[in-house]
């Protein structure tokens, strides 16, 4: 347990699950099983918690925040690259944030999305609901094979090709690292 601010960490982790010792995880995480969390990845509970699916990964230097006081969940086999960081308000399953791409609060992410390297999403004004600390925030849902590319993060929609290949390989990756990252890196106790 680790202290900050006030906030304890309670952290719940399945055992096939791997996290590594030089990591930031605060608040009330909860992490499914085989998910895989680099070194200098961080994920903030600050308002309320956070359960991570199985197989998701999470790379060096992505940063996992929820400051609202709902809970952040986040779906299965989703990657979480270098650099990242995710604001999001939900997280559907097998989604992709590339380096350094960004994700505000606001977002509802659905399925097999993609946020391409240095993008930046914000919800538009489409329509907003009352939070529970009586603000008005506003909401906006990605619909599923939404690709965010381009210097004016730009959206288009992705036909699914190649869906099961990309599929295929984002589990070898998995498996990769279950073996590779315990070698090199000291892990945290699940």
């Amino acid at each position: 347990m680790s202290r900050q601010a006030g906030l304890s960490a309670k952290i719940t982790a399945h055992s096939t699950s791997i996290m590594c010792q030089d990591t930031d995880l605060k608040g009330d995480i909860t992490i499914s099983e085989g998910v895989v969390i680099h070194p200098k990845a961080t994920i903030l509970a600050l308002g309320g918690p956070i359960e991570v699916g199985k197989n998701c990964i999470i790379e060096e230097g992505a940063i996992i925040i929820n400051r609202s006081p709902n809970v952040l969940r986040i779906g299965e086999y989703n990657q979480f690259m270098v650099g990242c960081r995710i604001e999001a308000d939900s997280i559907g399953d097998w989604n992709t944030f590339q380096p350094r791409s960004t994700v505000s609060a606001g977002l509802v992410i659905s399925n097999h999305c993609t946020f391409s390297a240095g993008t930046t999403s914000f919800p538009a004004s489409s329509h907003t609901h009352e939070a529970s600390d009586g603000l008005q925030t506003e909401t906006e849902t990605i619909p599923p094979y939404t690709v965010v590319y381009g210097a004016n993060s730009d959206k288009r929609k992705w036909d699914g090709t190649n869906q099961l290949a990309e599929q295929n390989l984002r589990e070898k990756h998995i498996e990769y690292l279950r073996e590779i990252v315990p070698k090199y890196n000291r892990l945290r106790p699940t």
